[in-house]
């Protein structure tokens, strides 16, 4: 996606950084993250791990035998 700069109207950059990715205007410098953000936060490691748990339960439970 290409957004222009809401101060100056230039094309702004994509400056790329996981979580923290943002664009920023080269020639006024101004910062935007608008068009990066997502409906979802992050989750933190405990609820990343329990989802793996979760998944690794359901699999077990649901594997079939050969």
């Amino acid at each position: 996606m290409r957004c222009s700069c809401q101060n100056c109207g230039a094309y702004m950059v994509q400056d790329e950084k996981g979580l923290g990715s943002r664009c920023v205007c080269p020639e006024c410098f101004t910062t935007c993250s608008a068009c990066m953000g997502t409906q979802q936060k992050p989750m933190e490691p405990d609820q990343l791990k329990n989802m793996l748990m979760q998944r690794e339960r359901y699999d077990a439970e649901h594997e079939l035998d050969d």
